[in-house]
Order: structure tokens, then C-alpha cells, then sequence
């Protein structure tokens, strides 16, 4: 289950990071608000489908952000640094113009990928680190029944 979690964390991060890669492409070249990108490409996680309905129910976009992510980020298997990393793009996507947008969504681009290749390293060690306790578990396990 463990190594499960791992994989699952390396899943959502290359979906976040797919996500930025069409947010800057549209707003570089169609000058998309955010609220339509959230809403267009937003549908592979779900604290960014959760974000888009809120918004569009007339909640302000920090606090839409905000609470998705609380509630439905920690959920799909982001880390505690990961959630950091998400508050803080929340906070400042969609605050200054097409440039300011496109530097933020850079640098992001740049965080995320670095937590995705953390998320890749922490599973190479440590998924089948935790596959061999759960079958050495099941054999003492075994042995003690017997």
C-alpha cells in the first residue's frame, strides 16, 4: 500500500505539471483566464475540477484555490512539501499580466519538475523496500500460524 502511495504521488505531480504546460501555452498564445484554463484542463485532478466549481459559483479564485486544495489535494496523494509547492502557485496565477503569468508558471514549471524527479527517487528506494517488508511480514506471518 505504501509503494502504492508513491506511485500515486508521481502520477499527480506529471499531471500538474502537464497542467502548467497547457496554462502557458494558453496564455501565451490565446490569453485564457485562469478560471477557463482551471476549467478546460483541470478535469485529470480533482482539487482543480473542485477549484473551477467553486469559481464558477461565484467564490473568488485565492479562496477557491485555497480550499480545494485543502480539501481535495491531500487526498490524491501529494506530500506535505507538494501541498506547499500548490498553495503557492495558487497564490500568485492569475495576480499580474500575460508576462508575470508566464514567469510565475515558469518558475513553477521548474519546482514541480524538481519534486517530480524527488517523487521518482523516493519510489525507485523505497517501493521495493516496502513490497519486501510486506512479504517478509507475510511469511513470519505464515511460519507464526503454522
Amino acid at each position: 500500500m505504501e509503494s502504492h502511495k508513491l506511485s500515486v504521488r508521481v502520477e499527480k505531480l506529471e499531471k500538474f505539471l502537464r497542467f502548467l504546460t497547457s496554462a502557458k501555452t494558453e496564455i501565451r498564445y490565446s490569453s485564457m483566464p485562469v478560471e477557463s484554463i482551471v476549467q478546460k484542463y483541470g478535469k485529470g485532478l480533482s482539487f482543480l475540477a473542485d477549484c473551477a466549481k467553486r469559481n464558477s459559483g461565484g467564490q473568488g479564485w485565492p479562496s477557491a484555490w485555497n480550499e480545494s486544495v485543502a480539501s481535495r489535494a491531500a487526498g490524491e496523494g501529494f506530500s506535505k512539501k507538494d501541498l506547499d509547492l500548490l498553495y503557492g502557485f495558487g497564490g500568485g496565477f492569475g495576480a499580474t499580466d500575460t508576462e508575470g503569468q508566464l514567469s510565475h508558471i515558469s518558475l513553477y514549471l521548474g519546482l514541480t519538475a524538481e519534486a517530480l524527479k524527488s517523487a521518482k527517487e523516493e519510489r525507485e528506494k523505497k517501493s521495493r523496500l516496502y513490497q519486501m517488508l510486506g512479504t517478509f511480514a507475510g511469511i513470519a506471518s505464515a511460519l507464526l500460524l503454522c
